[in-house]
C-alpha cells in the first residue's frame, strides 16, 4: 500500500471524508470541489482518497487536487485491487482520525450545507445524520425525499442514502463494511443500529447522487436475493425469527417473492 499524508492543521479533525475510487478520475474535480465549497473551515476536515488500483490516473490527480486545499490533513492510499467498494472504504476509515466520519463516492457531490447541517445534527446528540438528496439520472435531476428512521423500516428496506455522517465511536466499536453482501451500505447501517446508534433524518436535499451504468449499486441488483439474505443472517439480532428462516431458504435456493431491495419483516410476507 502506498500513501501520502501531509502536515495537519487541526487535530483531531472535526470530520474525516473517505472517498473510495476506482477509475473515476473524471469525477474527482467535482467531488473535491464540492467539499471545498462547504460552508465550514476546511482546516477542520481530513480527506482520504482510497484508490482501488485505478488505471486512469485517479491517484495522481487526487494528489494534485488535494495539495492546495487548506485541509487539516489529506492522504491518498493506493490499494491492491479489492473489486468492490466496501473493503476500500474500510481501508480509508482505518486511517481516518476525525471525530465524525463520512464516506463519499467520487461520482457524487456534497451540496454546500451538507457538512454544517449534518454536524449540527450530531451536535444535537444523535450518532448518524442522513439527508435527502438530488438524484441525477439520464440527464435529469429530481429530489429524493427520505423517511424518518424507524427500526422496522430499515429492516424492510434501505431507507438511508449511501452518504451519511456518523460518529467515529461506531467505527471504533467494530462496525465495518462487509463484502458478503452487495448491499454493503444497508448492512453497515444495520450494524450501527445494533450498536445502539441514534439516527436523524435531515429533511433537506444536501448532496448530489449520480446514477449511471457504472454504479456498483446497479450491479448489486443482479444479486438481490442472496445479498438481502446475507444481511439478515449476518445481523440476525435485528430481525424476527421468520425473516431469518426466509433468508436461510433463499440461500438454499428457495424463490424470493419480495420485490427488489425488500426484506420481509412481517410473518405473512416471509411465508413462515
Amino acid at each position: 500500500m502506498r500513501h501520502e499524508c501531509f502536515d495537519s492543521r487541526s487535530f483531531p479533525p472535526e470530520v474525516s471524508i473517505v472517498i473510495p475510487c476506482r477509475n473515476y478520475a473524471r469525477f474527482l474535480p467535482g467531488c473535491l470541489g464540492s467539499i471545498s465549497a462547504q460552508g465550514m473551515d476546511l482546516s477542520k476536515v481530513e480527506i482520504i482518497v482510497a484508490d482501488d488500483a485505478s488505471t486512469d490516473g485517479s491517484a495522481d490527480l487526487a494528489r494534485q487536487l488535494l495539495e492546495p486545499m487548506p485541509l487539516a490533513a489529506w492522504a491518498v492510499l493506493e490499494l491492491p485491487r479489492q473489486g468492490r467498494p466496501g473493503p476500500v472504504r474500510n481501508a480509508g476509515l482505518a486511517r481516518a482520525r476525525g471525530r465524525a466520519l463520512l464516506t463519499l463516492d467520487p461520482d457524487d457531490e456534497l451540496l454546500p450545507d451538507f457538512l454544517p447541517r449534518s454536524l449540527e445534527a450530531l451536535c444535537a446528540g444523535v450518532d448518524v445524520a442522513y439527508a435527502d438528496y438530488v438524484l441525477e439520472e439520464g440527464g435529469a435531476r429530481s429530489v429524493v425525499r427520505l423517511r424518518a428512521y424507524h427500526k422496522l423500516l430499515l429492516a424492510n428496506q434501505n431507507i438511508l442514502p449511501p452518504t451519511a455522517l456518523f460518529v467515529r465511536e461506531l467505527w471504533d466499536r467494530g462496525a465495518r463494511f462487509r463484502a458478503a453482501t452487495a448491499y454493503e451500505d444497508w448492512d453497515f447501517w444495520i450494524q450501527l443500529a445494533l450498536l445502539g446508534a441514534r439516527f436523524v433524518h435531515v429533511d433537506e436535499p444536501l448532496y448530489l447522487y449520480r446514477m449511471h451504468g457504472g454504479n456498483f449499486s446497479l450491479q448489486a441488483r443482479l444479486d438481490d436475493g442472496p445479498s438481502k439474505a446475507r444481511i439478515v443472517l449476518d445481523n440476525a439480532r435485528f430481525f424476527p425469527s421468520w425473516t431469518i428462516a426466509w433468508a436461510r431458504g433463499v440461500l438454499s435456493g428457495a424463490p424470493d417473492h419480495m420485490g427488489r431491495g425488500l426484506i420481509p419483516v412481517l410473518r405473512e410476507h416471509a411465508g413462515r
